[in-house]
């Protein structure tokens, strides 16, 4: 699965084909279209890497758009040291709908979504492959669908749906469906996936979709929808799998030669081979600009670096030293050596702007590399899996059972266990305090979760000290609940049936 490269220009032509007119009854034999390219079990998997290559970018699940720039830079508690006029917009939730960041993430899930609709068609009318592989390559490609929508509905609520392959006959117009339709629709496709995927995956194949994947995004589907029991079951299903567990030493989890650890539930993957072609950027985004080429490579930016309210929040022992083994594995600060590379110490100053609040995340940047990194970008790790089991439980009347969830992110943290006999809304903060300081720079933990929940207004008034320049008095979309990300401009200029989110200017 790492080595995907060599299939995105195939798959390009193939899925420029299928939304184009075709002219001629007759195909050249040098051109790959739909009609003679869906011929064998080889075509139907390339076909399907397509759909998993557009995790990749930056603006589907690559950890940055949608990680970075939108959930921990809105909630505050990550920096954005650039301060670009996009950016600037998410990280004072001025959020206008010609923003470049949510543009392209909404673009980028439509093309995950677009890829995904032509393998389920071609690949299920295909009758020359056996049950066996057209149901796995069918399963993968849902699962894939679902995810994209997922996203969508979780950052944009009700969208246009569609399930079925477009070209130049369909309809385009297509007008946004509830959001309950479209989360239906998620469960449909997930709970398909489930019947079919493997519990795992070896060798070539490791980090494709698993039934394990399927139910994680399953639970996250029925949390969004306050199906609790649903999603109690759906996480005792993924843990009586016995395929994840918590790693003991928390860095490890990250680690390049350890990336298909027992923790990991789902991961965008990359690769550095290639010449870095099928790599990320996420080392360049995270590593101290300025610092010495020796331990970062072709380059560094800092875009992001963790924000001091975030710094602040860690548990700390008598002396006042920060006691959570999660700071020590993914963050150094102010005369902090790096894990790998100890000749790197953050200054106590910082000269070449490493990073304005002092501090790095190293989550990505682990050494000096000259290509693309080949670190993959973790889509939800079996520690979400135990918060988010441990919230449904606290809402279905189990919360002591919720807090010994807790207490096993606690206990890996080198944390003391807290009372497992807490009120139903000390268990919700513990939750969400574990999510805070666990998923730094992953998709959970912070504005999608709290705001899942109407957290996060709340928060971001209790720990963003620049609260008051938000002036959300002046910002009517953020009275709703949930917040809602705008429809981009640029979406309602090429389908005009679209109508824009709550509290946001109508379109022209």
């Amino acid at each position: 699965m790492k080595s995907i490269t060599r299939y995105i220009a195939l798959i390009s032509i193939i899925f420029i084909a299928s939304c184009s007119k075709s002219y001629l009854e007759v195909q050249p034999t040098d051109v790959l279209t739909n009609a003679n390219f869906f011929k064998t079990e080889n075509d139907a998997q390339a076909a399907l890497i397509g759909v998993y290559a557009q995790l990749q970018p930056e603006a589907t699940y690559g950890n940055l758009i949608d990680a970075a720039n939108m959930d921990w830079t809105m909630s505050g508690d990550m920096y954005e040291q650039d301060q670009n006029t996009p950016r600037v917009q998410l990280e004072m939730l001025s959020l206008p709908a010609d923003n470049t960041y949510t543009t392209q993430l909404y673009a980028g899930l439509y093309e995950g979504i677009s890829r995904a609709n032509v393998v389920i068609d071609r690949v299920g009318a295909m009758d020359n492959l056996t049950a066996s592989a057209k149901d796995m390559i069918l399963a993968q490609a849902k699962f894939l669908r679902a995810i994209y929508y997922y996203k969508l509905a979780n950052y944009f609520g009700g969208v246009s749906l569609v399930t079925s392959e477009l070209n130049a006959s369909s309809k385009l117009d297509i007008p946004r469906s509830p959001v309950a339709e479209v989360w239906k629709q998620i469960e449909t496709d997930l709970t398909d996936a489930i019947q079919v995927l493997p519990a795992s995956w070896t060798g070539a194949n490791l980090g494709r979709a698993t039934k394990g994947a399927a139910l994680a995004f399953l639970v996250k589907t029925y949390l969004w929808q306050n199906k609790y029991a649903e999603a109690v079951t759906a996480s005792e299903q993924i843990i009586a799998l016995n395929v994840y567990g918590l790693e003991d030493d928390f860095r490890s989890v990250f680690k390049e030669n350890n990336e298909h650890n027992k923790e990991i539930v789902f991961a965008t993957q990359y690769s550095s081979v290639n010449n870095g072609s099928d790599g990320s950027g996420l080392d360049v985004r995270s590593a101290p600009r300025g610092a010495p080429s020796q331990y970062i490579g072709r380059g560094a930016n800092s875009n992001f670096v963790p924000h001091t309210p975030w710094i602040n929040a860690f548990e700390r022992d008598g002396t006042g030293r920060i006691k959570d083994k999660r700071y020590w594995g993914v963050v150094i600060g102010p005369g902090e050596s790096h894990p790998e590379m100890p000749g790197f110490v953050m200054p106590l100053t910082f000269p070449n702007a490493h990073t304005k609040t002092g501090y790095i995340v190293t989550k990505y940047w682990q050494e000096a590399s000259f290509v693309n990194s080949g670190i993959n970008a973790p889509i939800i790790r079996f520690a979400e899996v135990l918060l988010n089991y441990a919230e449904a439980l606290n809402e279905v009347g189990r919360s002591s059972e919720a807090m010994e969830q807790v207490n096993l992110i606690r206990e890996r943290a080198g944390l003391d266990d807290l009372n497992v006999n807490l009120d139903k809304d000390d268990v919700l903060d513990a939750v969400f305090y574990e999510r805070r300081m666990e998923f730094i720079w992953e998709p959970a933990g912070a504005f999608s979760d709290q705001n899942r929940r109407g957290r996060f207004m709340a928060f971001i008034k209790a720990n963003r000290a620049d609260y008051d320049r938000i002036q959300v008095e002046t910002k009517p979309w953020l009275n709703q609940q949930p917040i809602l990300i705008p429809i981009p401009q640029q979406a309602y200029d090429r389908n005009k049936s679209l109508t824009q989110n709550p509290g946001y200017p109508p379109f022209q």
